[in-house]
């Protein structure tokens, strides 16, 4: 995506323990401050209240520890929900990726550690388990449809931000069909965007529609370059940890299908210097050895004197008959799709 000006992507795992809280107190001056006469408040705070005292208590702080000598030193902290009653705990991967031991502490602050069960990359997700005999009087989140959000809904975030459990704010669905990279260079398809403000710690915390339902897993902010009050955050569909459960519920990693191409979405500028006979696609630039893509028979361009690609490589521009013009879209169709297929 370009943008005017270079711009941060973070992930909101909270890195200390404790943070410093910074309140401002401004004056306004013996005039104090007017504002045109309006009734109507910024959201339903009824409605935001019962979905908060209903979902809350699925929502844990998560606390990744390391070993340093014959103890533990803690070096991250995030926030996951409980999915059922079998003590399943859904956060988002990079919450724990560093983790010798995961801690879990409930909002009645009881604490118990968790086994990763299973760690999807990917897609930024991991789910991890605690002993169901822990969440018996513990209601687990309703899962939503991430694919009816629609920008300008109501959206509710619970997290642990800074380490103060849970809290929640609200805001509305900004945008949809976001993408974002993942660890493992792999764009994440359908990423949710929102304006409600999101902080390290809030990693792994559930994104709720207005019924309480899980839309999304709260998973990154972007900041301005100046880092000064311009946020946005992501997260990631609720449909794609749905999609993904069955294999999630077996212990090890989710691997997902891939290529092993480098390529580019066509723009204008390329389309224009290398003559390409078609608008939309992905130019080959790079195949990497011993890869799907190798073994397919796909041409890369290669890069000319100047870094750009070359003339003669090969382009993507389906996947089994489905278009795809942008790099969340082909992974999107290569994510329906099981390695070997």
């Amino acid at each position: 995506m370009e943008r005017e000006k270079p711009t941060l992507v973070v992930t909101i795992t909270a890195i200390a323990v404790a943070a410093i809280l910074l309140v401002v107190f401004v004056w306004p001056g013996p005039g104090g401050l007017s504002f045109a006469s309006d009734d109507r408040g910024l959201f339903d705070e009824r409605l935001v209240g019962e979905v908060y005292s209903r979902v809350s208590p699925a929502v844990v702080e998560i606390y990744s520890d390391r070993k340093s000598g014959d103890s533990f030193i803690e070096v991250t902290s995030g926030s996951g929900f409980l999915i059922d009653k079998e003590g399943h705990i859904v956060s988002n991967n990079h919450v724990v990726q560093a983790a010798e031991r995961v801690r879990i502490s409930f909002s009645d602050h009881r604490n118990a550690e968790a086994v990763v069960q299973v760690r999807n990359p990917a897609n930024d997700l991991v789910l991890l388990k605690v002993d169901p005999k822990l969440v018996l009087d513990i209601e687990p989140v309703e899962l939503g449809d991430s694919s009816l959000v629609r920008p300008g809904q109501m959206v509710i975030i619970i997290g642990s931000p800074f380490g103060l459990k849970n809290s929640v704010s609200v805001g509305v669905s900004s945008g949809v069909d976001r993408s974002l990279s993942s660890e493992l260079g792999r764009f994440i398809p359908g990423m949710l965007q929102t304006d409600a403000l999101i902080s390290p710690g809030s990693s792994g915390g559930p994104m709720l529609n207005s019924a309480g339902r899980v839309v999304g897993i709260t998973t990154a902010i972007e900041l301005s370059s100046d880092q000064v009050n311009q946020r946005i955050g992501f997260a990631v569909p609720i449909n794609t940890l749905k999609e993904l459960l069955p294999q999630l519920k077996e212990p090890g990693i989710v691997r997902p299908p891939w290529l092993g191409t480098l390529s580019q979405s066509l723009r204008p500028l390329l389309v224009e210097r290398l003559s390409l006979p078609v608008e939309r696609g992905f130019y080959v630039v790079r195949v990497a050895s011993g890869s799907p893509a190798e073994e397919a028979g796909l041409v890369a361009s290669g890069v000319d004197d100047e870094g750009r690609p070359a003339a003669g490589g090969d382009i993507i521009v389906a996947v089994d008959g489905v278009p795809v013009a942008a790099g969340a879209e082909l992974t999107s169709q290569l994510n329906r799709r099981q390695p070997g297929d």
